[in-house]
């Protein structure tokens, strides 16, 4: 991944984290949340389209193979999660469970299904359909068919009830792979190659494009908070910060953003359950004393499962590859 990308992971999954932080009567980050998993669902679909746009282009995607690897990037990590929530909740296994188990949860219309369960990871399930679908929409990505699928969303946001934007706006899959559809149009844009003028002063920009785009969160209609909101400002910072080529762009490259960004999942997928039982469990201090204990907290199991769990997966995985590599 490109690594000015790879760091602003780890931006908006602090405010992701802040979003779900309430305290004391202090309101938690709403636009933070929002803007972070429209982010992350646009990031997917520029990074995915940048690692296997070619060779679907050229026939040589083998699906097989590229479904395989997003399930040993995705499913440990989802497994540890939840039989962590099912130890720590003593949750008896119920239909919701396994429809979180394979990842389906974000299919079904109900809260008490789609955020059942750690249930963050209704992200993973809304993401595994776009993985599942992308080479099959890549081949095909053009501005007809961007219109196309534009006005469509256009149209559910229309039909969709104030109650239910959660159901199908937030987390059903069909829609969210629109801002997935956008990250992999984004990337033929990036593919054909552009140049900025003053890159700092652009990144610069942006910036200032989303902090007023947060601050207008309040005073938006609730339909397009959860995405279209955010298109417009994300769209020029993924551009931006994917040539990487100004002042902001080499502090994201920096090691110790490298590193930080290297817990962007773990961090995205543990950051729920530990902020209610560390709010729960420790007596009460100040805001921001919580704020900074449930931070630490955090970013220290964030680090352990990455260095103890996930990177012996990723070992695992390349020792078969190679194998197999070896065998052919």
């Amino acid at each position: 991944m490109i690594e000015t990308l790879q760091s602003l992971r780890f931006v908006f999954v602090i405010m992701i984290f802040m979003s779900h932080f309430a305290y004391r009567g202090i309101e938690p980050f709403d636009a933070g949340g929002d803007c972070g998993v429209a982010f992350f669902f646009i990031l997917s679909g520029f990074v995915v389209s940048l690692g296997y746009g070619r060779q679907v282009s050229e026939g040589t995607f083998r699906y097989s193979r590229f479904i395989g690897r997003r399930i040993v990037k995705l499913y440990p990590l989802h497994l540890l999660c939840l039989a962590f929530f099912l130890v720590v909740s003593a949750r008896a296994i119920d239909y919701r469970v396994l429809l979180n188990l394979f990842l389906l949860q974000s299919w079904v219309p109900d809260i008490d299904v789609y955020f059942s369960c750690n249930s963050v990871s209704w992200f993973l399930s809304s993401l595994f359909f776009c993985y599942l679908v992308f080479p099959f929409v890549y081949k095909h990505v053009s501005i007809k068919l961007t219109i196309g699928i534009l006005l469509l969303y256009v149209l559910v946001a229309y039909l969709t009830p104030y109650d239910e934007v959660n159901a199908f706006l937030y987390v059903n899959p069909l829609v969210r792979f629109v801002d997935f559809y956008i990250g992999m149009v984004l990337y033929r844009f990036y593919e054909r190659g552009y140049r900025l003028g003053s890159p700092t002063t652009w990144e610069c920009l942006v910036i200032v494009f989303l902090l007023m785009t947060l601050a207008a969160y309040p005073y938006v209609d609730a339909k397009l908070r959860n995405a279209p909101l955010y298109w417009i400002v994300l769209v020029p910072l993924v551009l931006v910060f994917a040539k990487g080529d100004g002042a902001v762009s080499s502090v994201l490259r920096a090691k110790p953003m490298l590193m930080l960004a290297s817990l962007s999942m773990p961090v995205y997928m543990i950051h729920q359950m530990a902020i209610g039982i560390l709010l729960h469990r420790l007596p009460l201090f100040s805001y921001h004393v919580m704020l900074f204990v449930c931070l630490l907290a955090v970013l220290v199991a964030g680090w352990l499962i990455d260095r103890f769990f996930l990177r012996q997966i990723g070992r695992v995985d390349n020792n078969l590859r190679k194998s197999a590599f070896i065998l052919i």
